[in-house]
């Protein structure tokens, strides 16, 4: 999945302490994920919800 950049919405950005859970927790309700990618920053996936709007997640550093 790679979403295209839209530039008229705001772009959200979530943080989880168990990313892998959430991860996990998403694909089993069958919500449109993208691939987990390790960045210097940390792990980083995004979803889309019902109408097709993408967020991001990354993992909390502790």
């Amino acid at each position: 999945m790679s979403p295209e950049l839209n530039l008229g919405t705001p772009s959200l950005m979530f943080f989880s302490e168990n990313l892998d859970q959430l991860y996990t927790d998403l694909t089993n309700k069958n919500v449109t994920v993208g691939e987990m990618v390790t960045m210097p920053s940390g792990k980083v996936f995004n979803f889309a919800d019902s109408e097709g709007n993408y967020f991001a997640v990354m993992e909390k550093n502790q």
